[in-house]
């Protein structure tokens, strides 16, 4: 495990139970390929926008949408097709969980992440 996603990599187990296997993977590959960091994927996510890794891997959130009162799930691409959905509530709660184990691994970014979970809890809530 490298340091920037051993963090990550010790809820693995939890998000294949949990069905957040499509996130975890999303954000895994995110941090691997250092395409964004969590701090600010999680900023991004509170004001409902949402990220590409690249090519045939990303989600989707309401302010990606044409028209975002259509939004009533979060859409994850992997390849070229919609690999699954789950609820703005179910992806909160995912959120609160990586945020948490992030806290515990840098603590310093504490007020950061917490105060990005209050708007994506807010917006999502």
């Amino acid at each position: 495990m490298s340091n920037e996603v051993e963090w990550l990599e010790k809820k693995e187990g939890y998000f294949l139970e949990n069905g957040g296997v499509d996130l975890y993977y999303l954000i895994l590959t995110m941090l691997k390929e250092k395409k964004m960091n969590i701090l600010q994927f999680l900023y991004d996510a509170s004001r409902g926008i949402g990220c590409v890794v690249h090519e045939g891997l990303e989600y989707v959130l309401d302010q990606d949408l044409d028209d975002s009162d259509e939004f009533t799930e979060v859409s994850f691409l992997v390849g070229d097709y919609e690999s699954s959905t789950i609820s703005p509530q179910h992806f909160v709660e995912l959120m609160q969980v990586i945020s948490d184990t992030y806290i515990e691994a840098y603590p310093n970014d504490r007020e950061s992440v917490e105060r990005n979970m209050n708007q994506l809890k807010a917006r999502y809530l």
